[in-house]
C-alpha cells in the first residue's frame, strides 16, 4: 500500500549540490526504494526512509510569485521556487511582506520606464509580479494613507545587490513624486534629482573592491526621505554607520581601497588637479600592495559622475578643490616613513610631509611634530616626548584614518544641508496634536547582513548587533501581520504562535550591564587589556545561554549564539577600537590652524586633546537606538538581497550558498513562524474540494452555490474530527472566509486524503485486474496440463531428489532442459499478470535442472584442463547440488584428474622455477619427491598437458652438470690454497730476515755511538791531563822521556791534589779501556757474521739459485728483478758495517795513545797505582 501511495506523489530528497530536489518513487525492491529525479539521477534509500521524506504539495514546483500562497511552506519549497524563478530570470520572489532579490550579475530589461509606470499606476502591487518597484509602490501607498511612516530595510552580504536595490528604490520614489517641485532651491534642480545624485558621492568615498564584490559598500546608510501630505518631497537626511576606515591603510589580498583614490589618480592630468602632485598608484604605500583595477569599474567615468554630483548637490568649486586636497593628503601621508637614530626619531624623507602640509594648508614643522612627538600632561605641565618607530607609524596611520573618516562625515553633513528645503518653504506641523501631520517619512536602510568570518572583531559584533535588532523588529512585524490576518477572519490566536525570541541576545550585547557596557567601563580602567575585558565578560555572563566560552583557557575570545549562527569573536583590539582616541594630541590644533575652511571644519569635529569623548560603541548604540525607534514606529518592508554565487557570474545558482543566506536573512524564520501558527489557509471551496474524499458520508447538495457552504464546512469538520487523531483541538479553526489549519492538522488531513485516494484506487484496480486475468487464463489450460505431466516425469511432487538421478546422462538432461524451456516460453508469451502455482514449480524445476546441466557440462569441458581452481570449483558445484554419479562417469574421471593434478602441479611448478631461475639448491629434493610419487623420467604417470617428464629430464641433466663443475672447482681451489700457503711461508721468512737485519743494524749503530762517546771522553780526559801537566810545569810531550830518564824530582814536584785527581781519572780511564776492548770484540764478531751473510748472498746470486725467489714472488713479478733488489740491500749492509768498523778502529787507536800516556805517568810515580 505504501508503495502504491508513494508512486502517486513526489518527494523532496536531499542533494549534495542542489540541497533539495524533487524526486519520484520509481520502484521498491525488498526493503530498498529507488527514487528518480527530473534529470534521471537515481537515489536509493530504505523503504522506511521513504516514509520519512517530505511529500511535495500542490504548487511547490511551479515557482509561484508569493511563497505564502502555497498550502504548505517548507525550506525545500522556498529554495526550489527561488531557483526556478532565477533560471527564468525572474529574480524577485515575494514571501508575505518580504521581497527576495537574487543578484543576476547582468543587465535585465525589467527596469524600463514603462514597467515603472505599470507599478506606479497599479492599485495593488500583488496584482503584478514581485518587483523592487512593487516594494516602492507599497511604501508610497502607505505614505498616501497617512497613518504611519514607512521603512524599507535592505540587507544582504557583500555583492548581493543592496546598493543597486537602493538606487532602484530611489529612482522609483523620484519618479513617483517627480515634477512637483520645480520651484525648489532657486532652480538649481529638483530635490529628487539631488537625492539620486547622492549615490555617486557615497559610492566614490564609501565603496571599494572586495574579494566578493567589485563595488562593495563598506558602510551602512539610512536615507530618511520626508514628504508632505500631498507626497511632495521636503527633504532627505542621510545617516551612515560603521565606515570601514581601516581599509585606507591596508587591504586584504585581492582587494583594493576606496574608489575615490583611484578616480583621482586616473584624472590627475586634468588642469584643476595638477596642483595636487598626484602620481601613479604604484607610488603610494597605501595602494601599491592592493589591486589597481576593479573589474566592471570605470574610474574615469566614476570621477566624472562624482563631479556632476558635486555640482548638482551645490558644492562650489572651492569646496570640491578642498575635499580633493584632503583626499590627496591622506594618500600622500601614507608615504611618510621614519628613520630611527640613537637618541631620536627622524623623518626618512621630509618631502612627503612638506607636500601633505601644503595640501592641508598647515605648517610643515607642526605636522612633523605631530608625527614624531606626543604630549604628556603631568600636573600643570605639558611635556613633549619623542615617539618610537612603531608608535610613529601607528600615529601616521591613525591620522590618515581619522582624516578620511571625518571627511566622509563632513560630506554627509554637507549633503544633508543641501537636501533640505529653506525654512520659509517648510510647512510647519500643526500645534494641535490631533490635527493631521503634514510631514511623512520614508526610510531606506542599506546595511550589511549577518557576518561570520574566520576572524571576527568589534566591527562584526556591531554589525551583528544591528542585525539582531532588525531581526527582533522583524519578528514583531511578522507577528503583527499574523495577528491582523487572524483578526480579519475572526480567529482567536490564543497561545498558538511561538517563536525563537532573540531579545535575550540583544540584552546580552546591548542591555544594562551587557557586553558593550563592560567594554565601555574597561577603557576607563588603567592597564586594562583585551584579555581582562574577555575575562570580565565571562565572569559576568558566563552562565548565559547565548554566551559560548572559549575553547582554550586564557584566550581573549568569546562566542555569541546569534539568531542565525554561532559566531566566535576575537577581542584583540577591542579596547583600542572602542576608545577611538586621537592618534596625536596636537592633531585638532593642527587642523584648526589650517588656511583651508574644510580642514578647519574637520578639526572642529575632533575632540580636544584633554577632553573626554564618547566611545565608538556608545556612539553606534545611540545611533542604532534612534534608527530602531524610527523603524519600530514605521510600517516596515523588507528586501533580502541574495548572492547566488561567489564568482559573480550570471546564471550560476549555488543552492547551498543561497540556502545559507535565506537562513541568515530571517526568511526561513518567517516561514517557520508561519508554520508554527496556521501554516495552511484555504478558502471554503478549496477546502471542501480537496478533503471531501476523507469524510465517511459524502456531503449533499453539490449543486449549492459555494457562497452558502459555511454550514456545510462546519458539518464536514464535525465528521472529520471523528476520523482524525488530532493532538490539539484548536488545530482546525473556521474563519469568516477561510479554514485555518495548523501543521499537525494539515499533515493529518493530507495523510487521510492519501489513504482515501489509495483505497479508491485499489478497489478499481482489483476489479479491473480480475476481469483481465480471467480473460487471459482461457487459452492456458492445455499448457498447464502438459507442464504438470512433464514435472511429474522429472521428480515426484515435494521431492528433493536430483533430476540427474532419473535422466542418468548429460545428453538426456540437455534434451529435457530444452523441452522445459520451450514450454515455459510458451507460457511467457501469454502474459497473465497473476501468480500460478504450477508455474512457480516449473520455474524452480527449470532452475534446478539448468544448474545440474551446467555443472555436468562444466565437468565435461574440464576433463582436459590443468586449472586446479576450476576443477575444484566444478567438483564443489556438483557436491553443493548433491549431484549423483552419471553413467558416463564424468565426475569420477574429473576427480581422478584432480587428484593427479594436486600431486603433479606443485612439482611441475617447482621444476619450472628451478629451470627459470637456475637455482639448483632444492633440485635433488624435487627429484627424490618425484621418484617417491612414481614419477621418474620414464614413468607414464605424468599428465601429458603438464610435460613433467621433460622437465624432470632437464633438471636431472642440469644437476649432473653442476656436480661435475663443482668437482673441478674443488680441485682448483685446493691447488690455489697450496700455492697460497707456500707464498705465505716465503713472505713470513722474508719478514723474519728483514726484522733480524734491522735489529743487527740497530745494535751496530748503538755500539758505534757508545764507542764514539767513549773516544770523545778519552780525548777530553787526555786534554785534562795535559792541562794539569802544563799547570804544574810538565811537558806532556816530553813526559814519557822524563819518565825513562828517571827525572823523578821534577815529577814529584807536582802538587798532591793534582796527583790525587789525576790518579782518579786514570783509574776511570783504565776501566773504560777494558770495556771498550770487550765491546770491540763483540763488534768484530758481528762484523764477521755480516761478512759471512754477504758472502752467502753473493754465492746464491752467482750460482743462480732462483727457485726460492720464484716461490715467494707472484708470477707477474720478474725473478731476476727481485734478486737484484736483495743483492743491493746486502751490499749496502756490508758497506755500513765496514764504515762502523773503521770508526771503531779510529777510537781504538786514540784510546791506545791515552793508555800509553797513563802508563808513563804511573811509571814515574806521578799517579798512584
Amino acid at each position: 500500500c505504501m508503495a502504491s501511495s508513494s508512486r502517486m506523489s513526489l518527494f523532496w530528497v536531499s542533494h549534495a549540490d542542489l540541497v533539495w530536489i524533487p524526486c519520484r518513487l520509481d520502484s521498491i525492491s525488498g526493503s530498498t526504494a529507488s527514487l528518480v529525479a527530473e534529470d534521471g539521477e537515481v537515489f536509493a534509500c530504505s523503504e522506511q526512509a521513504v516514509q520519512g521524506l517530505e511529500q511535495i504539495q500542490d504548487g511547490q514546483l511551479d515557482g509561484v510569485d508569493d511563497i505564502c500562497s502555497l498550502s504548505k511552506v517548507t525550506e525545500a519549497a522556498l529554495l526550489h521556487a527561488v531557483r526556478v524563478r532565477y533560471a527564468q530570470q525572474r529574480i524577485y520572489t515575494r514571501v508575505s511582506r518580504i521581497l527576495i532579490s537574487v543578484n543576476p550579475f547582468c543587465s535585465l530589461s525589467i527596469y524600463s520606464s514603462e514597467i515603472l509606470r505599470h507599478y506606479q499606476n497599479a492599485t495593488d502591487s500583488t496584482d503584478l509580479p514581485p518587483h523592487i518597484f512593487g516594494t516602492g509602490h507599497d511604501a508610497m501607498a502607505g505614505l498616501s494613507k497617512g497613518d504611519r511612516d514607512q521603512a524599507i530595510v535592505i540587507s544582504g552580504e557583500s555583492g548581493a545587490g543592496k546598493t543597486e536595490s537602493a538606487k532602484l528604490l530611489l529612482s522609483y520614489v523620484a519618479a513617483a513624486v517627480g515634477g512637483s517641485l520645480d520651484n525648489i532651491d532657486g532652480g538649481v534642480g529638483q530635490l529628487e534629482a539631488k537625492v539620486v545624485q547622492t549615490n555617486p558621492v557615497l559610492e566614490a568615498f564609501g565603496n571599494a573592491m572586495t574579494t566578493k564584490n567589485a563595488n562593495s559598500s563598506r558602510f551602512g546608510k539610512w536615507l530618511d526621505l520626508r514628504f508632505s501630505s500631498t507626497l511632495n518631497m521636503l527633504g532627505c537626511q542621510i545617516t551612515s554607520y560603521l565606515l570601514e576606515v581601516t581599509r585606507v591603510c591596508g587591504q586584504s589580498e585581492g582587494e583594493r581601497s576606496f574608489h575615490i583614490f583611484f578616480q583621482l589618480i586616473k584624472a590627475r592630468g586634468e588642469s584643476h588637479l595638477k596642483d595636487l602632485g598626484l602620481q601613479d598608484a604604484s607610488h603610494y604605500a597605501y595602494l601599491k600592495q592592493s589591486k589597481l583595477h576593479a573589474p566592471g569599474i570605470d574610474d574615469a567615468q566614476g570621477f566624472c559622475e562624482l563631479c556632476n554630483a558635486f555640482q548638482t548637490l551645490g558644492f562650489t568649486a572651492y569646496d570640491r578643490s578642498q575635499i580633493l586636497r584632503v583626499t590627496a593628503a591622506v594618500l600622500t601621508l601614507g608615504n611618510v616613513d621614519f628613520d630611527p637614530k640613537e637618541e631620536e626619531l627622524l623623518l626618512a624623507d621630509p618631502a612627503p610631509v612638506t607636500q601633505v602640509a601644503e595640501l592641508l594648508g598647515v605648517i610643515a614643522s607642526d605636522l612633523q611634530r605631530c608625527l614624531l612627538t606626543r604630549r604628556v600632561v603631568t600636573g600643570r605641565d605639558v611635556i613633549e616626548t619623542p615617539l618610537r618607530l612603531d608608535q610613529a607609524r601607528a600615529a601616521r596611520d591613525g591620522i590618515c584614518r581619522m582624516l578620511y573618516g571625518r571627511l566622509f562625515q563632513f560630506l554627509i553633513q554637507r549633503m544633508n544641508t543641501r537636501l533640505q528645503l529653506n525654512a520659509s518653504e517648510h510647512v510647519a506641523e500643526p500645534k494641535d496634536q490631533s490635527a493631521e501631520r503634514h510631514d511623512r517619512l520614508l526610510g531606506i536602510l542599506d546595511i550589511s547582513g549577518f557576518e561570520s568570518f574566520a576572524l571576527n572583531s568589534l566591527e562584526q559584533l556591531l554589525i551583528n548587533l544591528s542585525n539582531e535588532q532588525l531581526q527582533l523588529q522583524f519578528n514583531e512585524a511578522v507577528f503583527k501581520t499574523e495577528i491582523e490576518d487572524c483578526l480579519r477572519e475572526g480567529v482567536s490566536l490564543g497561545p498558538a504562535i511561538t517563536y525563537a525570541d532573540n531579545s535575550d541576545c540583544v540584552a546580552l550585547l546591548d542591555g544594562r550591564g551587557g557586553i558593550l557596557d563592560i567594554l565601555d567601563d574597561e577603557i576607563a580602567v588603567p592597564k586594562a587589556t583585551d584579555l581582562s575585558f574577555a575575562n570580565k565578560v565571562m565572569r559576568s555572563h558566563g552562565k548565559h545561554q547565548r554566551l559560548a566560552t572559549p575553547k582554550f583557557y586564557g584566550a581573549a575570545t568569546f562566542g555569541i549564539q546569534h539568531y542565525a549562527a554561532l559566531v566566535e569573536y576575537s577581542c584583540h583590539g577591542f579596547l583600542e577600537k572602542n576608545a577611538d582616541r586621537l592618534p596625536s594630541d596636537t592633531l585638532a590644533d593642527l587642523l584648526l590652524a589650517s588656511s583651508l575652511p574644510v580642514v578647519r571644519d574637520l578639526g572642529q569635529s575632533l575632540p580636544t586633546a584633554l577632553g573626554k569623548t564618547k566611545s565608538a560603541t556608545s556612539r553606534f548604540r545611540t545611533s542604532l537606538k534612534a534608527l530602531m525607534n524610527k523603524i519600530g514606529t514605521a510600517d516596515t518592508h523588507y528586501v533580502r538581497c541574495i548572492k547566488p554565487n561567489q564568482t559573480c557570474v550570471p546564471v550560476d545558482f549555488v543552492a547551498s550558498m543561497v540556502q545559507e543566506q535565506l537562513r541568515y536573512s530571517g526568511v526561513l524564520e518567517a516561514v517557520r513562524i508561519r508554520q508554527q501558527g496556521f501554516s495552511s489557509r484555504l478558502c471554503f471551496r478549496d477546502f471542501l474540494l480537496r478533503y471531501r474524499c476523507v469524510a465517511t458520508v459524502c456531503l449533499p447538495g453539490t449543486s449549492r452555490p459555494f457562497c452558502r457552504v459555511g454550514n456545510d464546512v462546519a458539518e464536514f469538520l464535525t465528521n472529520l474530527k471523528g476520523l482524525l487523531d488530532l493532538p490539539d483541538e484548536e488545530a482546525i479553526v473556521i474563519g469568516n472566509t477561510k479554514v485555518f489549519l495548523k501543521e499537525s492538522a494539515s499533515a493529518a488531513l493530507e495523510a487521510a486524503r492519501a489513504r482515501a485516494q489509495l483505497a479508491a484506487v485499489l478497489q478499481v484496480q482489483r476489479l479491473a485486474r480480475g476481469a483481465k486475468i480471467r480473460q487471459k487464463l482461457r487459452p492456458l489450460w492445455p499448457l498447464l496440463q502438459e507442464l504438470t505431466e512433464r514435472l511429474c516425469r522429472l521428480v515426484p511432487p515435494h521431492s528433493r531428489e536430483a533430476y540427474m538421478g532419473r535422466l542418468e546422462t548429460l545428453a538426456a538432461a540437455e534434451e529435457e532442459l530444452s523441452s522445459l524451456t520451450l514450454c515455459l516460453q510458451r507460457f511467457a508469451a501469454i502474459s497473465v499478470g497473476i501468480p500460478i502455482g504450477i508455474l512457480n514449480r516449473a520455474a524452480l524445476a527449470h532452475r534446478r535442472l539448468a544448474a545440474e546441466v551446467s555443472a555436468l557440462t562444466r565437468v565435461r569441458d574440464l576433463l582436459g584442463s590443468v586449472q586446479l581452481e576450476a576443477l575444484e570449483a566444478a567438483i564443489a558445484a556438483c557436491e553443493a547440488i548433491c549431484l549423483p554419479a552419471t553413467t558416463d562417469g564424468l565426475q569420477a574421471r574429473l576427480q581422478v584428474r584432480l587428484d593427479h593434478l594436486r600431486q603433479q602441479l606443485p612439482l611441475v611448478q617447482a621444476l619450472q622455477l628451478v629451470l627459470s631461475s637456475g637455482d639448483l639448491a632444492g633440485a635433488p629434493q624435487l627429484l627424490m619427491q618425484a621418484e617417491h610419487l612414481g614419477l621418474g623420467p620414464s614413468s607414464q604417470g605424468w599428465l601429458a598437458e603438464l610435460q613433467g617428464d621433460g622437465l624432470y629430464q632437464k633438471v636431472f641433466v642440469l644437476l649432473e652438470a653442476e656436480k661435475e663443475r663443482q668437482r673441478k672447482l674443488d680441485e682448483e681451489r685446493k691447488a690455489a690454497e697450496e700455492r697460497q700457503r707456500q707464498l705465505d711461508a716465503e713472505r713470513e721468512l722474508a719478514a723474519v730476515e728483514a726484522a733480524m737485519a734491522a735489529e743487527e743494524a740497530a745494535q751496530a749503530a748503538k755500539l758505534a755511538e757508545e764507542a764514539n762517546a767513549r773516544a770523545v771522553a778519552a780525548a777530553a780526559r787526555a786534554a785534562a791531563i795535559a792541562a794539569m801537566a802544563n799547570r804544574d810545569g810538565l811537558d806532556a810531550v816530553a813526559l814519557p822521556a822524563m819518565c825513562h830518564k828517571a827525572d823523578v824530582a821534577s815529577v814529584l814536584s807536582v802538587s798532591a791534589p793534582a796527583k790525587i785527581a789525576l790518579t782518579s781519572d786514570v783509574a776511570e780511564l783504565r776501566h773504560a779501556v777494558i770495556r771498550l776492548a770487550e765491546e770491540r770484540q763483540e763488534f768484530q764478531r758481528a762484523l764477521q757474521l755480516a761478512h759471512l751473510e754477504a758472502a752467502q748472498r753473493e754465492e746464491i746470486l752467482k750460482d743462480g739459485h732462483l727457485e726460492r725467489s720464484a716461490t715467494i714472488c707472484p708470477p707477474e713479478v720478474s725473478s731476476n728483478g727481485q734478486t737484484a733488489v736483495m743483492h743491493c740491500h746486502l751490499t749496502k749492509r756490508v758497506e755500513q758495517l765496514q764504515t762502523e768498523l773503521a770508526a771503531e778502529r779510529l777510537v781504538t787507536s786514540s784510546l791506545k795513545a791515552e793508555l800509553k800516556t797513563v802508563k808513563a805517568l804511573q811509571g814515574t810515580g806521578f799517579l798512584i797505582a
